[in-house]
């Protein structure tokens, strides 16, 4: 029996699943954190979606041909990896963060790391593509098995170094949905390369150093992949997701991966997509796959006609069960 229709038996029968939690995991989690949460398992409760789109540029696209601004704000600290600006890199998203939000709307935060050491960069591997396990020799496993390496202790640098961004963020008191180590079961980032164990590891001394070390609880953490043997535990995890880029034009609620992803907490944690190439038509989800919210990525899969037609990003902009930054209200 599928897991969807499992799922929809045991409601049916009035043995549903537990609701999700309105609690962040952080005991010390801010008032903004705590009540960015509970609005959102408030609105996903009701059937109702927040929309979101990566990088500023993107939103403004948005609301330049579509007429609104995305809810949620989608941005990356890619270029504030250590290893990256020794290559030149100069960060510049945190300041985006800062204004999207003070204009009404919520920011989420992923990561794509730079390998800490080990890259490559070499005409087929420039050092720009070193978060690609391609493109690095960096191996996270034996990294995490050595507390006393050099590897080890690159990766702590590494999250101190972005912690200090996100504790100027908190200083400004903006919550943050805060989606680190990505996409980790696919393999093809370094932090997924050697398997579950190394990356969950990784995970819990992320969550240990930034909450316990840095006190960072403007936190709400979102973990993003859906088997269960990469699932870090419900003790450090607020929202659980998943990445899906299905063939353009797929605007289904998705609701396989939904189904999986109450599965993987028992329904104890909201349920959002980290990002989209196809935004899910918001008159299909209702009751199938209620999305907490979902980032659609940028370049084509927003400005293009192949994954949402203008006309039809116009519609979902406008759907009763969307809501937009303007609509926002924590």
């Amino acid at each position: 029996m599928a897991l969807l229709t499992i799922i929809s038996s045991l409601a049916a029968a009035g043995l549903a699943l537990a609701a999700p939690s309105t609690t962040p995991v952080n005991e010390k989690a801010t008032d903004a954190a705590k009540n960015l949460l509970s609005y959102l398992v408030e609105q996903a409760a009701n059937g109702v979606t927040l929309s979101g789109q990566q990088d500023l540029e993107s939103a403004q696209w948005v609301s330049d041909n579509v007429g609104k601004w995305p809810a949620i704000l989608g941005i990356d600290f890619m270029d504030y990896s250590p290893s990256r600006v020794e290559y030149g890199a100069v960060g510049s998203t945190v300041p985006d963060a800062i204004s999207y939000d003070s204009d009404g709307g919520i920011v989420t935060f992923c990561w794509h790391w730079g390998s800490p050491s080990g890259t490559y960069n070499t005409t087929d591997q420039p050092w720009w593509s070193n978060f690609y396990t391609e493109a690095t020799a960096f191996d996270i496993a034996a990294a995490m098995d050595d507390p006393d390496s050099a590897d080890y202790n690159l990766l702590v640098r590494d999250i101190d170094a972005i912690s200090e961004l996100l504790l100027q963020l908190q200083d400004l008191d903006i919550p943050i949905l805060w989606r680190p180590l990505h996409e980790a079961e696919g393999g093809w980032f370094w932090w997924g390369a050697k398997g579950p164990e190394a990356c969950i590891a990784l995970y819990r001394l992320m969550f240990d150093r930034m909450t316990n070390h840095h006190g960072l609880n403007n936190l709400l953490w979102v973990w993003n992949s859906v088997d269960p043997s990469w699932y870090p535990g419900n003790d450090v995890v607020d929202i659980v997701s998943a990445d899906i880029y299905a063939d353009a034009g797929d605007h289904s609620p998705q609701e396989e991966t939904f189904a999986s992803l109450q599965s993987l907490t028992g329904d104890t944690k909201l349920v959002a997509l980290g990002e989209v190439g196809n935004i899910p038509d918001p008159a299909s989800t209702g009751g199938v796959a209620d999305w907490a919210y979902w980032v659609t990525w940028n370049g084509d899969f927003i400005k293009g006609e192949d994954y949402n037609p203008l006309e039809y990003k116009k519609e979902v902009f406008s759907a009763e069960n969307i809501i937009t930054r303007d609509e926002v209200d924590v």
